[in-house]
């Protein structure tokens, strides 16, 4: 089994008031998103099973990829190692 790891792209900074699950992609991460994704899509098996953290940069970075994905709540920043693995 391969395990590939994607950060998100360039996300907006943290504002006041804003949860961190909902910080978007910059319009520069847009482009990054897009083209990281177009390069994963050609060298990613067909079947390969695709799973995100439910963060909005984490999900607008995945849908740039143009496949279908999990959202997992297990992903959410501070999540350890073991808690995922659980």
């Amino acid at each position: 089994m391969d395990l590939i790891l994607w950060r998100h792209a360039e996300a907006e900074d943290e504002r006041d008031g804003l949860p961190d699950l909902e910080r978007a992609l910059t319009p520069r991460g847009e482009k990054q998103a897009a083209r990281v994704g177009a390069w994963l899509d050609r060298h990613l098996p067909e079947g390969t099973r695709i799973l995100c953290s439910p963060a909005l940069r984490c999900e607008q970075t995945a849908l740039a990829l143009g496949r279908k994905f999990k959202l997992r709540e297990e992903l959410v920043q501070g999540t350890n190692a073991a808690q995922v693995l659980q």
